[in-house]
């Protein structure tokens, strides 16, 4: 290895902001931010949205901007727990962008205020199932507006995978006749819980240990069928360019880069159904601009917020009518479709889970790459 830091060297392989969060997991680092506090002096106004590092483009909130003349405040997170500390030790913000997983912890801790929907425009027309997802209502109230969307699922090279006249399938990656030629995820937050949809476990309720008992022999089984795990999107992707793995687990991102440069690749739509997160937007409690902050949400649910999002980053967005500007082509390449409630319908949402058990899967996990 040359002489670059180990973080010059994540920056250069171009990892997105998951796998950069997760790589700096591993090494047992969390992500450097900058704290970009309220400047009261020159942008008390300005409304603070805490968010993911790439997600601070003014692309994703035209309407804000042209309504207050200038961009929100917009420091930045590695990852939810990291985002989630940080203001509990008092980093001031008015929206942060939390998956909804944790939104009922994060309203547990008493971080969140109720958001009034009455004063979103665009709320009429997102998803419904999104609206509901488990924890983002509480108490007859909204906590949680959903905005971004996504699956984690196969990328496959079409010209090399012959499926033989069969529907796709998470059981791909444990397909023998490409044994070698396979690669996962080594975050057990994605690969136990598509191994756990491919094992036929109700993701969307608490696992048990039962549960979990029935995973491990399908893990073990998968294990001497893989090139890799990886927590490096860079790699995946060059591997399955280069023909070194021809199946691979990802997220919707990797299978758009690799058709933008001519791979043959295509984003499965498993059988048994995909692993499908939702991240989206929370009003803080102590808010310093809570109007302003409700601009800002509008604003990110917008249509041309949305169009923006799927075009550039390859995610589904939570207004339907942001894929009405989108070509069929190019929904597809990003795994997506016109008819987004179909992919919805499918797809598998993890619900929260109890911390040991979360810890449980984790360790089983890390076992398993380990050979024991």
């Amino acid at each position: 290895m040359s002489d670059r830091t180990f973080l010059e060297t994540l920056t250069a392989r171009g990892l997105n902001r998951r796998a950069f969060g997760k790589a700096l997991a591993a090494a047992g680092l969390a992500m450097v931010t900058i704290p970009m506090l309220p400047r009261r002096a020159a942008a008390a106004d300005e409304v603070i949205y805490y968010t993911w590092s790439d997600y601070n483009t003014p692309d994703l909130f035209p309407a804000y901007v042209e309504k207050h003349g200038a961009p929100p405040e917009t420091p930045v997170f590695g990852d939810n727990e990291e985002a989630l500390q940080k203001l509990r030790s008092g980093f001031i913000a008015d929206v942060t962008h939390p998956c909804s997983t944790m939104t009922r912890r994060w309203r547990e801790a008493g971080m969140l205020a109720p958001i009034d929907t009455t004063k979103l425009s665009n709320w009429g027309d997102l998803f419904a199932p999104l609206k509901t997802l488990p924890t983002t209502t509480a108490d007859g109230q909204q906590w949680f507006i959903p905005f971004d969307w996504g699956q984690t699922s196969i990328t496959y090279r079409t010209d090399l995978i012959d499926l033989q006249g069969q529907e796709e399938s998470w059981g791909l990656l444990w397909d023998e006749r490409y044994k070698g030629k396979l690669g996962t995820m080594a975050a057990a937050e994605d690969a136990w819980w598509c191994a756990a949809i491919y094992a036929g476990v109700d993701v969307l309720k608490e696992v048990t240990q039962a549960d979990i008992d029935k995973v491990h022999p399908l893990l073990v089984k998968q294990r001497p069928l893989l090139r890799f795990y990886s927590s490096d999107s860079t790699q995946v992707e060059q591997a399955l360019a280069s023909g070194e793995v021809v199946a691979a687990m990802t997220w919707n991102q990797s299978p758009l880069g690799l058709t933008k440069q001519g791979v043959k690749v295509k984003f499965a739509n498993p059988k048994e159904g995909a692993l499908t997160w939702c991240c989206g937007l929370v009003l803080l409690k102590k808010a310093p601009h809570p109007d302003k902050a409700l601009d800002l949400i509008d604003a990110m649910i917008d249509p041309r917020a949305g169009k923006y999002l799927i075009e550039e980053f390859g995610y589904g967005h939570a207004n339907q009518k942001s894929f009405d500007g989108v070509a069929e082509e190019d929904l597809v390449a990003r795994g997506l479709s016109k008819q987004p409630m179909e992919i919805l319908a499918r797809g598998k949402f993890a619900g929260p889970q109890q911390p040991e058990l979360e810890q449980a899967i984790n360790r089983d996990y890390e076992k398993i790459q380990a050979g024991f």
